[in-house]
C-alpha cells in the first residue's frame, strides 16, 4: 500500500501542485514571522541596554516618598537636584558619575531653516567618557557648548551631514544654533521616540530647556567594587527619597520593555498568518474531498482485491502528509524571504530597529508541524469518506457520482448561529464591548461556513441570472456546473469569506472613521491655516506676533475650559470661522453669535434666548486633556489644561443657536457652549492655547498669507504650521498607515483562496472532461468553453466575495456602535464604495486568471480522446 501511495503521488502530483502551494504560502507566513521575531529579539538584546551599557548604578527618583520627606527636595517638579551629583561623587568606591536629563517635544529647524517634525527628544551627553554611552555612527561626541550630534535615521531623511547647523527650542524660548558635530545611531534604544535626537553637553541643555534638576544619576564603580554594594552605599548617602539599580538590572529592565513590545507585535502577526493558514486548510481539505471522489473507481477496485478502509485511510493519510512536508521545507525557504518583507512593514510603522534573519530549531520545527499537521488534520475526513466506497462501484462511470446532499442538521445550525451572531453583532453597541463585536462575527461566521451549501449556490443562481442576460446559454452552463456540488462550491467560496470579511471590515472601519475625523473638522475648522503644538502651549508672544501682521484677518486662539462650572466644556469660536465651518444647527441662527451671545449643543438643555452665566474655574481645578484629540463638536480646537494665577469675572449670556447632537439625543452628549475669545479669555484668564486658526484679510491671497506666517513661525520650531488640508490629513495619517498594513498582512490570505479556486476548477475540468467533450462534439466552440469555464470561475469568487463583505459590513457596523459610546456618537457607517468596488473587481479578474490554464487543460486534448477518457 505504501509502494501503491507514493506511485498515486507521483501521478495525481499536478493535482496537488495548488493545494501545496497553499501550505507553502500559509508556512512561509508563520515562519517568516518567526524568523522576523528572532531576528528582532537578537537585535534588541544588542541594543536595548546599550546606552547604558558602562553604568554600574543608576539613580533616580522614588515617587513613592512624598517631596518634603526622607530628605527628598520640597520643590514642586524637581526630580534630583543637581548638587546630587556632587555627593554621589564623594562617595567611597565611585570612580564617575554624571548627571542626565531628557526632554522630550524639542522643537528643531534644519540647515535649510525647515521644521523637523515629530517627537523630537533633546538628551544630555555625559561629559564623563567613561560614561559616552551614545553609539555614534559618524564624527565624535560634543565636548563643549554650541556641539551637538544628532540621530543618523533624521541627518539621512534631511540630508544633515557633520559641520551643518541646526536650531533647537523649547516652549517660548528662542531657537538656539548648534553645530552636529556627530551622527548617533539610537535606534531601538531608550531614547528612540520615532522623531529626531538631538544630544547636548550639560550646559547648553540647562540653558535650551531651564531645567535645573535632573532625571538621572549615573555611576561607574571604582576597580574592585561590585554592583550591588555600591548602589547600597549609594542609597544610604543619597537619602530615603531615591531608588537605585545596578547596570545589570537596568539593561534587563530595558529588555524586558523592548523585547515586550517586539512580541506584541510578533503575536499580531501570528494572528493574521493563523488566518492565512486557516484558509489553506479549506482549500486542502477541498482538494482532498475532490480528488479522492474522482478516485472512486480506483478506490472500488482496491477494495475488490482486498484493501480494507484502514489501509485506504492511511494511504490517504500518507498522501496528505507527502504534501504537507513538501509545503513545509519550501514554506520555511519561503519564511526567509518573508521575514525582509515583515521588516519593511516595521520600518513603515516607524520602527528603526534593525533586525537580521536568525532560523532557530523552533523555527523548523513549527514549519513542519504547520505544514505537516494542517494537511493531515485538513485531510482526514476527506480521507475517511473517501474509503466508504462499496467494491461494486468498481463497476460503474466514477465520473457519474452523484454529490451527496447537504444535512439538514447542518443547515439548521447553520442559520441558527448566523441569527445568533446578527443579533451579538447588534447587541454589542449596547453592551459597549468590542469582544461582543469579536463573538459575533466569529458566530456568523461559522453559521455561514455551515449553511454554505444553501446560501452560496442561491447567492451564484442570482449572479448567474444578471450574466445570464448577457452571456446566454454559456452563462447558463456555469451556473449549473457551479452549483451542481453545494459542498464543493460552498468550501471554494469560503475560503474567499474569511479574507474578503476582514478586509472589508477594516475598510469600512477606517473609511467611517476618517470621514467621522473629517466632518468634525469641517464643524470646527473654518480657518484657513492654523498653528499648533502637541507637548507644549503656543507662546502668548507667537500669538500677538501673528494678530500684528496686516495679511491675516482672523487669528483665534483655541482656549478652551473642560469641566467649566455648570457642567460644560466652554470653547472660543469667531464670527467670520463660524460662517465658514459646516455646523448642524438644530435652532436659532450662528450669525447672531458674537459678545455676550453664544452657541451651545442640545446637551446643554438651553434653547434660543435663555440666559446664563459663566462663571470662572477656581485656580488649578482643570483637568488636563490631550489637545491632539480631533473630536470635538462644539467647536474650534483648543485645550487649557491649567488655569493660572489669576481668576475671571463671571459674564452674563445669551443663546444665539443650537447646536444638534451627533447622537439625536439617542446617546448622552457632553454640553459645549462656543463663545467670542474675549469672553472667554475675560472669564477664564491665563488659559494656555495648543491651536491658533488663521484667516487671511480681505483681498490678500493664501500664498501671500502663508508667506507671512512662515516669515513668523519659523522662530518657534516646537510648533507646527499647516493648512486645514493638512490638518485634517495628519489626522487620518495614521488610520490610513494601519489600514495600509493589515491589507498587507490580509492580502496572502485572499490569494490563498484564489489559488484554492483554481484548484478546484483545475481538477473540476478533469472531473468533467468527457462532458465538455461532448459539449464541443455537440457544437460548443472553443471560445464559448472558455467563456463558461470563466464565467464559473467569477460566478464562485463573486459569491464568496458578496458574503465576505455582508459579514464585513455587519462587524464594521458593529465595531463603530461600540466606538459611539465613547465618542457622543460621532461615527456613522459609511461605505466605501470604490474601494468595495475595486474588492469585487480584483475577486472577479483573479477568478478570470484562474480559469486560463483549467480552459487550456479542457481544449488541450482532442475531442475523440477526451470522449474516450474515464
Amino acid at each position: 500500500m505504501l509502494r501503491l501511495t507514493l506511485r498515486s503521488l507521483r501521478a495525481h502530483a499536478s493535482r496537488l501542485l495548488l493545494s501545496s502551494l497553499a501550505i507553502v504560502l500559509g508556512v512561509g507566513f508563520v515562519t517568516g514571522t518567526l524568523i522576523f521575531s528572532d531576528g528582532l529579539t537578537a537585535a534588541t538584546e544588542q541594543r536595548a541596554g546599550l546606552l547604558d551599557r558602562f553604568v554600574d548604578v543608576e539613580l533616580t527618583r522614588d515617587f513613592d516618598v512624598p517631596a518634603g520627606e526622607a530628605g527628598a527636595p520640597d520643590v514642586d517638579g524637581e526630580v534630583l537636584p543637581a548638587t546630587l551629583v556632587d555627593a554621589v561623587r564623594q562617595v567611597d568606591g565611585v570612580a564617575a558619575a554624571e548627571g542626565t536629563f531628557s526632554w522630550y517635544g524639542v522643537g528643531l529647524l534644519g540647515p535649510d531653516n525647515q521644521s523637523i517634525p515629530g517627537l523630537n527628544n533633546l538628551v544630555t551627553v555625559p561629559a564623563d567618557p567613561q560614561l559616552a554611552g551614545l553609539p555614534l555612527a559618524a564624527g565624535r561626541l560634543p565636548q563643549r557648548p554650541g556641539e551637538a550630534v544628532l540621530d543618523a535615521r533624521t541627518a539621512d531623511r534631511r540630508d544633515i551631514t557633520i559641520g551643518d547647523q541646526v536650531q533647537a527650542a523649547v516652549t517660548d524660548r528662542q531657537p538656539q544654533p548648534y553645530q552636529v558635530v556627530g551622527l548617533v545611531d539610537v535606534a531601538g534604544t531608550g531614547v528612540d521616540s520615532g522623531g529626531a535626537l538631538l544630544g547636548l553637553v550639560d550646559a547648553d541643555a540647562r540653558q535650551l530647556t531651564g531645567r535645573t534638576d535632573l532625571d538621572r544619576v549615573l555611576v561607574v564603580a571604582a576597580p574592585g567594587v561590585g554592583q550591588a554594594e555600591l548602589a547600597e552605599r549609594l542609597r544610604s548617602a543619597a537619602g530615603g527619597y531615591v531608588a537605585t539599580r545596578t547596570g545589570e538590572q537596568l539593561r534587563a529592565a530595558a529588555l524586558d520593555f523592548s523585547v515586550g513590545n517586539g512580541e506584541q507585535f510578533t503575536r499580531l502577526l501570528l494572528a493574521f498568518a493563523a488566518i492565512a493558514v486557516f484558509v489553506a486548510a479549506f482549500v486542502i481539505a477541498n482538494t482532498f474531498t475532490i480528488l479522492l471522489a474522482q478516485r472512486t473507481r480506483e478506490t472500488a477496485l482496491l477494495r475488490l482485491v482486498g484493501a480494507t478502509r484502514a489501509q485506504l485511510f492511511r494511504a490517504g493519510v500518507v498522501e496528505a502528509a507527502a504534501v504537507g512536508l513538501i509545503g513545509a521545507v519550501w514554506g520555511l525557504l519561503l519564511g526567509v524571504v518573508a521575514a525582509a518583507g515583515l521588516r519593511q512593514l516595521y520600518a513603515e510603522l516607524g520602527s528603526g530597529m534593525p533586525s537580521g534573519t536568525v532560523v532557530s530549531p523552533r523555527t523548523v520545527v513549527v514549519a513542519l508541524v504547520c505544514g505537516v499537521g494542517v494537511t493531515v488534520g485538513a485531510a482526514l475526513l476527506p480521507a475517511w469518506r473517501g474509503t466508504a466506497v462499496p467494491p461494486v462501484a468498481a463497476l460503474t462511470d466514477a465520473a457519474l457520482t452523484v454529490a451527496r446532499p447537504v444535512n439538514r442538521l447542518r443547515l439548521g445550525a447553520g442559520l441558527l448561529l448566523i441569527v445568533v451572531g446578527v443579533l451579538g453583532l447588534v447587541a454589542a453597541g449596547r453592551l459597549e464591548d468590542l469582544l461582543v463585536v469579536v463573538a459575533g462575527g466569529i458566530l456568523a461566521f461559522v453559521g455561514l461556513v455551515l449553511a454554505s451549501p444553501l446560501i452560496v449556490p442561491a447567492v451564484t443562481r442570482l449572479l448567474g441570472r444578471l450574466t445570464g442576460w448577457v452571456a446566454g446559454p454559456t452563462a447558463r452552463l456555469a451556473v449549473a456546473n457551479a452549483v451542481r456540488n453545494p459542498r464543493r462550491a460552498a468550501a471554494t467560496a469560503m475560503a474567499l469569506v474569511i479574507g474578503i470579511g476582514l478586509v472589508t471590515s477594516f475598510s469600512v472601519g477606517a473609511h467611517s472613521v476618517k470621514r467621522a475625523v473629517e466632518r468634525e473638522v469641517d464643524a470646527r475648522i473654518g480657518a484657513a491655516f492654523l498653528v499648533e503644538s502637541d507637548l507644549d502651549p503656543v507662546p502668548p508672544e507667537l500669538v500677538n506676533r501673528l494678530r500684528d501682521l496686516p495679511e491675516l484677518g482672523v487669528v483665534l486662539g483655541g482656549a478652551e475650559v473642560y469641566g467649566a462650572p455648570g457642567g460644560f466644556d466652554v470653547a472660543a469660536g469667531h464670527p467670520d470661522l463660524l460662517a465658514k465651518a459646516k455646523l448642524a444647527v438644530a435652532d436659532g441662527d450662528v450669525r447672531d453669535f458674537g459678545p455676550g451671545r453664544v452657541i451651545v449643543n442640545e446637551a446643554t438643555g438651553f434653547a434660543v434666548g435663555d440666559r446664563f452665566r459663566l462663571e470662572p474655574v477656581p485656580v488649578d481645578s482643570v483637568e488636563p486633556v490631550d489637545s491632539a484629540d480631533p473630536v470635538d463638536p462644539a467647536g474650534p480646537a483648543g485645550s487649557a489644561d491649567s488655569v493660572g494665577g489669576a481668576v475671571g469675572q463671571a459674564r452674563d449670556v445669551v443663546v444665539a443657536a443650537v447646536l444638534a447632537d451627533p447622537s439625536g439625543g439617542d446617546q448622552p452628549a457632553t454640553g459645549r457652549v462656543l463663545a467670542v475669545e474675549e469672553d472667554v479669555t475675560a472669564v477664564y484668564p491665563d488659559i494656555d492655547t495648543w491651536l491658533v486658526q488663521l484667516d487671511p484679510a480681505a483681498g490678500v491671497g493664501a500664498e501671500a498669507a502663508r508667506e507671512a506666517v512662515e516669515s513668523i513661525v519659523v522662530s518657534y520650531p516646537f510648533v507646527t504650521f499647516v493648512d486645514r488640508a493638512a490638518y485634517a490629513e495628519a489626522r487620518t495619517g495614521t488610520v490610513d498607515t494601519v489600514l495600509r498594513f493589515v491589507l498587507a498582512l490580509l492580502a496572502l490570505a485572499i490569494l490563498i483562496s484564489l489559488l484554492g479556486l483554481a484548484n478546484t476548477l483545475t481538477l473540476s475540468v478533469v472531473e468533467r472532461t468527457r462532458e465538455n467533450a461532448l459539449l464541443r462534439a455537440v457544437g460548443l466552440t472553443r471560445g464559448q468553453l472558455r467563456r463558461m469555464l470563466a464565467t464559473e470561475a467569477v460566478l464562485t469568487a463573486v459569491s464568496g466575495t458578496a458574503c465576505g463583505i455582508a459579514i464585513g459590513v455587519a462587524g464594521a457596523a458593529s465595531a463603530l456602535a461600540v466606538l459611539n459610546h465613547a465618542e457622543d456618537d460621532i461615527f456613522r457607517l459609511d461605505l466605501p464604495w470604490t474601494q468595495l468596488g475595486v474588492v469585487v473587481a480584483v475577486a472577479a479578474v483573479a477568478a478570470l486568471v484562474a480559469s486560463v490554464l483549467p480552459a487550456r487543460r479542457a481544449l488541450r486534448q482532442p475531442v475523440v480522446e477526451s470522449l474516450a477518457a474515464d
